[in-house]
């Protein structure tokens, strides 16, 4: 069994994967604060509860993009499980050829999002990640991560035009009734949601034409996919476990790297 984790800004996925299947999963909110104490409370806590076997729990891998959380999760894996993780950073084999000016720059989610999406999806192709952060990565038909977008995320932009307009209310994310909305919070709702997915949609066929692609596949991951994805008019597949998939995926990539030296 591995432990893929994924540290994000907003939250942390734990999955443990028996091979390719997903067998247990947990979402935490990512607080930089916490110590390594309350972490290793936390994971052997989940794993008494689910009574997961830890003596069968062979590796872990960590993707993060919050530098101050990862050092707490990694010692929080090594006292619970025993092991010492593999974190996804430059030089880590990930089996593509990044084309972007800076490598180290890169996030680790993205990498991840990649390589999970390569495996299922026919090239070209776009992955779209909906978290704090809307990332929008492109892979081109020779297989080559060839750019990544990088957008305000949907809860994100929705907080701050409610705390800078004196007279727009927090609102909480859901189906909008309409397009035009008929009281603030529905018009809030619907520009949220419709202005988000008519964005991709745009965003999409400018990609296609970037890559000179007649035809691209878009998969979709990230806690607010669900909300957002279904407004959108582009044929869109959804992976909520994409990211932890990849993360898998990229363990056993170095593995047989490790062995093979």
């Amino acid at each position: 069994m591995i432990l893929a984790i994924d540290i994000g800004n907003t939250g942390t996925a734990f999955g443990f994967y028996d091979n390719a299947t997903l067998c247990h999963h947990i979402r935490i909110s990512s607080i930089p604060h916490k110590s390594i104490d309350e972490y290793t409370m936390i994971l052997n806590t989940y794993c008494m509860q689910k009574k997961i076997d830890i003596s069968n729990v062979e590796g872990c891998v960590i993707s993060s993009v919050v530098p101050p959380i990862t050092e707490q999760i990694k010692q929080a894996v090594e006292n619970v499980i025993s092991c010492k993780p593999l974190i996804i950073t430059h030089g880590v084999k990930t089996g593509l050829n990044i084309r972007i000016d800076n490598q180290t720059q890169l996030g680790s989610d993205i990498v991840a999002n990649a390589v999970a999406a390569a495996s299922v999806l026919q090239k070209p192709f776009t992955v779209i990640d909906l978290g704090t952060a809307t990332t929008v990565s492109a892979v081109n038909s020779l297989g080559e991560l060839y750019g990544v977008i990088i957008i305000p995320g949907v809860r994100l932009s929705v907080d701050i035009l409610s705390a800078t307009a004196a007279e727009l209310p927090y609102i909480s994310l859901g189906k909008p009734k309409s397009l035009l909305g008929k009281n603030t919070n529905d018009s809030m709702l619907s520009g949220c949601i419709y202005g988000t997915a008519a964005m991709l949609d745009g965003i999409i066929e400018r990609v296609k034409e970037d890559l000179g692609a007649e035809n691209l596949s878009v998969i979709a991951c990230g806690g607010l996919a669900d909300k957002i994805i279904p407004f959108c008019q582009t044929d869109i597949s959804i992976n909520p476990y994409l990211t932890l998939e990849g993360l898998v995926q990229l363990y056993r990539l170095n593995q047989r790297k490790n062995k093979s030296v």
